[in-house]
């Protein structure tokens, strides 16, 4: 049973090592690539960022599922102090975790879809009046309406990559705090998992935002910079531990 438990989970380590990689270089997009295909590189990229945390989700959701059937098994071997609790927090957790943070691709489709129709309106209404055809205070209200709408949705698509980011780090290291006990408890380790949390990940929207007006819109390139980065330094302590725990149960393997 454990061996095949440790095969699973190096299935989906595996499958980790594929996913969780850099996306392309933030200056390189931003100032280079972003004006030479006329912003279809800027698009694309929110878009992998998107798929990029929604397979991690999805894949690490999988993964806990594996290491709380782990601890099941072993729990039956050995017997673990304070089980109904430890296992009951590692379930409600990971179960709050799926269906909180689950659905992220739904949520910016839905938030990016009333922006791609009222741009594909306005260009129309532009192309079948004729751009002569309409006055100038029209054209201004227009394109101002559109661009306050868009700033509005690239906001907040920023503020929410940038949470749920660290909400990910907040959800593991709770969830390795009670693993690690569990480990413990089963002696299989003497200390507890090493997992450490960047605080400087979470950008808070109140003062980034107005950061970014008063810097007339230099803080919200910072800002995005940090939501394009962020994921490739959390990757090492994320797959830190899993390696850790990879160990430990491959050690199990060895005993069996």
């Amino acid at each position: 049973m454990v061996n095949l438990i440790y095969e699973q989970l190096q299935d989906n380590i595996r499958e980790g090592k594929k996913v969780d990689k850099p996306l392309t270089n933030w200056f390189l997009l931003t100032f280079v690539l972003s004006w030479l295909t006329l912003g279809i590189a800027l698009v694309y990229t929110f878009i992998k960022r998107i798929l990029r945390v929604d397979k991690y989700i999805r894949r690490k959701s999988e993964y806990f599922d594996i290491v709380i059937h782990f601890i099941e098994v072993e729990s039956n071997e050995r017997g673990l102090d304070d089980y109904e609790n430890i296992m009951n927090r590692l379930k409600t957790r990971l179960q709050e975790f799926k269906n909180t943070e689950h659905y992220i691709m739904p949520y910016f489709i839905k938030a990016f879809i009333p922006l791609i129709i009222f741009t594909i309106f306005l260009a129309l209404f532009v192309l079948l009046t004729g751009i002569g055809n309409i006055e100038n205070y029209l054209l201004i209200v227009i394109f101002s309406v559109w661009a306050v709408f868009a700033f509005g949705v690239i906001i907040v698509y920023i503020y929410k990559m940038n949470k749920v980011w660290d909400d990910i780090q907040k959800f593991e290291h709770d969830m390795y705090e009670d693993i690690s006990r569990a480990f413990i408890s089963l002696k299989l380790i003497e200390h507890p998992i090493m997992y450490y949390m960047d605080l400087s990940i979470k950008k808070e929207f109140v003062k980034y935002t107005i950061l970014g007006f008063v810097t007339c819109g230099i803080w919200f390139l910072v800002w995005d910079y940090y939501v394009h980065t962020a994921p490739d330094n959390m990757y090492k302590i994320f797959h830190g531990a899993e390696n850790t725990v990879s160990e430990i149960i491959k050690s199990c393997c060895r005993r069996d």
